[in-house]
């Protein structure tokens, strides 16, 4: 598996721990990423938590987006977003079309436009997950928006 370690360029971070699918769930997630033309960059270490390696990345990112490749999961992460409450976590092993659907949505995140669904998904439970999203996100704006604010004295 060949790293990238330019941390410096703006690009989605991918985390990835070293296990029997790391390769095959990180082609299908770069593959994803570069369906949409973002730039990635590619760290390992040794934490198995998809979660917690997604938050990492973002954390890290310059645009705010990570992932993480854990043994059983596959996230996607905002740093905005608290750490214990990711964008996408998938679990489902040995679904190629789910871990680039990872990818488009982490790259997708990233230019602002609509993530892909599940395809299986019935259209009123995406149409929920959209309102939700769109609640969470229009929360943190206030919040962001308050704290300047507050910051600036006002």
């Amino acid at each position: 598996m060949q790293m990238s370690r330019n941390p410096i360029k703006p690009s989605i971070m991918i985390w990835v721990t070293p296990h029997a699918q790391a390769e095959r769930k990180l082609r299908e997630v770069q593959a994803g990423i570069e369906e949409e033309g973002v730039p990635y960059t590619l760290f390992s270490c040794d934490e198995t938590d998809a979660v917690a390696l997604a938050y990492q990345g973002a954390a890290q990112s310059q645009l705010g987006v990570g992932v993480g490749i854990g043994k059983t999961a596959i996230c996607v992460h905002f740093a905005k977003l608290p750490a214990d409450q990711p964008l996408f976590v998938s679990e489902q092993a040995d679904q190629v079309n789910e871990w680039r659907r990872c990818g488009y949505n982490a790259a997708r995140l990233v230019k602002g436009i609509p993530f892909k669904m599940d395809q299986t998904e019935p259209a009123e439970s995406a149409e929920e997950s959209i309102h939700e999203l769109v609640q969470l996100i229009r929360e943190l704006v206030i919040k962001v928006v308050n704290e300047h604010a507050q910051a600036m004295g006002r």
